[in-house]
Formats: C-alpha cells, sequence, structure tokens
C-alpha cells in the first residue's frame, strides 16, 4: 500500500503497517552487503526519515520515554550513515556550483576541488564499507527493530490521535521560519528544513483524505525542502572552503569562491521565503481544523453510520 493511510483501518493498524513496511525495505537494500552501495545507503537514510516521522505523527500517544528511545535509536542509526552520504553530497553541490556557471571562478579551480571531494568520498566509502562492525552493526539495528509502535490501541480511529501531533509540528515549522527570516544563518534555516520535511511525509501519510489537495501540499512542500536542501549544502560547502578543509591556497581565490556559493544561497532564498509564508501563513489551529474536517469527510464515505461518532472525534 506504501506511506499513505488506508481508509478502512485504524490509524493504529496503519501506523504498525507502515512502520513494518520501512523496516523490511531497509533491511532488503542491504540484504547483500557486499554489493551494499552509496544509494543503497541513501536508501536506508531516506526510510529511517520516514520513519521518524510516522513515530512523531502520534508522540503525544505515546509515552515520552518510549518516544525519545525510539527517536534515539533511529537517530544514531542515521548518524552512522551520515559520513558517507555527507561526502557524496558535497560533489553533487561543488557539481550544482559549476552548472550554475559562476562569474570569475575557473572551471579548473572547479576540477581541482572536486578531485579532492573524491578522494574524501572514497576515504569515506573505505572506511565504512571495509569495517564490518559498521555496515554488520546498521543490519542488527534494523533487524531488532520494532515492527508496531509500542502504546497504541488498535481502537483509536479518530484524528484526535494525531492532532497535537500536526498541529505542534506545524507550529514548530512556523516558528523555525521566523527565527529563519530573522537570521537566516545555515543552521537556523537547516531548522527549517527539517519541520518542512516532517509535514511533506504528514501529507503523504494523510494523502488519501483528499488526493488532489493533498498531491498539491506534498508537492510544494516537497519542493520548498529541496530548495532549503540545496541553500544548507552550499552552506555547508563554503564552510568546508572557508576552514581550508580543501587547501585552498589563494586568500582570493577563495573569496571569490565563498561569494559564488552566496550568490547561489541568495537566488535560492529568493525561492525559499516567498513558498514558505504561503505554506505556513495559516495559524496552526486553522491548518489542523483544516485537515479534520477533510478527514471526517474521508471517514463518512467509508462508513456513512458513523458520521456522527467521527464528528466527535
Amino acid at each position: 500500500m506504501g506511506y499513505v493511510f488506508k481508509q478502512q483501518d485504524s490509524i493504529a493498524t496503519n501506523l504498525n503497517r507502515i512502520l513494518s513496511e520501512e523496516v523490511s525495505a531497509a533491511l532488503a537494500a542491504l540484504e547483500n552487503p557486499a554489493e551494499a552501495s552509496a544509494d543503497a545507503i541513501h536508501s536506508v537514510r531516506k526510510r529511517i526519515k520516514k520513519i521518524r516521522a510516522l513515530y512523531r505523527f502520534v508522540r503525544r500517544e505515546l509515552k515520552e520515554k518510549d518516544f525519545k528511545q525510539i527517536n534515539t535509536f533511529y537517530r544514531s542509526i542515521g548518524q552512522q550513515l551520515s559520513s558517507l552520504r555527507d561526502a557524496t553530497v558535497m560533489i553533487k553541490t561543488l557539481d550544482k556550483l559549476r552548472e550554475a556557471g559562476p562569474v570569475n571562478v575557473s572551471p579548473r579551480l572547479l576540477a581541482t576541488l572536486r578531485k579532492a571531494l573524491l578522494v574524501q568520498q572514497a576515504q569515506a566509502a573505505n572506511a565504512f564499507f571495509n569495517d564490518p562492525n559498521q555496515l554488520g552493526g546498521v543490519i542488527q539495528a534494523f533487524q531488532q527493530a520494532a515492527r508496531r509502535v509500542k502504546g497504541l490501541s488498535k481502537r483509536h480511529k479518530g484524528f484526535r490521535l494525531i492532532k497535537p501531533n500536526l498541529k505542534a509540528i506545524y507550529q514548530r515549522a512556523r516558528k523555525a521560519l521566523k527565527v529563519a527570516t530573522d537570521k537566516p544563518s545555515v543552521d537556523h534555516l537547516h531548522e527549517l528544513r527539517k519541520e518542512v520535511k516532517t509535514l511533506w511525509y504528514h501529507t503523504r501519510l494523510l494523502q488519501p483524505i483528499w488526493p488532489g489537495l493533498l498531491k498539491a501540499y506534498e508537492h510544494e512542500f516537497g519542493r520548498l525542502g529541496e530548495l532549503l536542501g540545496d541553500d544548507h549544502d552550499f552552506g555547508v560547502l563554503a564552510g568546508i572552503i572557508a576552514s581550508d578543509q580543501l587547501l585552498i591556497r589563494s586568500q582570493q581565490t577563495k573569496e571569490t569562491l565563498l561569494n559564488a556559493l552566496q550568490a547561489q544561497r541568495t537566488q535560492l532564498q529568493a525561492q525559499i521565503y516567498p513558498l514558505a509564508n504561503r505554506l505556513l501563513s495559516e495559524k496552526a489551529d486553522e491548518f489542523v481544523k483544516r485537515f479534520q474536517r477533510h478527514w471526517k469527510v474521508w471517514q463518512s464515505e467509508a462508513n456513512p453510520l458513523a458520521v456522527n461518532q467521527l464528528q466527535a472525534a
């Protein structure tokens, strides 16, 4: 069925099904350690993000210690995979800069920097894939991962189960936008991206309640997440260059390159803020109540006799 809710199932049943599917898919991507690739690792990292978003959707229904434990569990797995992915992302980011054709930045310089990043990528890959404890530890963690969301009742069908969590996440996104607007640092925009990505996952889960509308939300939250991701990557690459990790000897060359990266961030932010302001323009109560109304209609279509019960949810 995929990463969406089924109309006839309780929220608990939906969550347990999706969790089991994501854990199984992660294990399938790693089933042959000898053939595991950077693409497979990237796929697993995406599964981890989807699972963490799943738990955040019902956070207040769980015991806080249970939520923190499972969130830490998956975050630690993701961190084990981050060095390999980060090295690959920096190469792709440099390629995006080259494709933009920055003025006063030598193609030869970009080619030299790319070679240096490729060396770092190879070192990260060797360190990960040649250490049996690294990949083996990730596989073992997924083998031990729960296939059910502990603490949920199968009886829970109503929107009230997810309502406070959706509201809290939307509120955090609005707060992160305000902070990033006041001070558009790499870290502040990255915090906004994390909340936007969670909302993107949640609109995917809720897409069946009104496919046309929710697909539009999914697309726009996804687009905003991509823009914020590119901004973050250009900012991180600038930090690497500024800290002399790539050994650029000429200060003037370094400043020219940093200016080119900042120019890319400026262009991205010219798209980020108008889109974010639109997507996060409502107050949290208004946003959630609208989704709740759509949910009630969706549920009433599946069981017209339950309309009164759903309206009380």
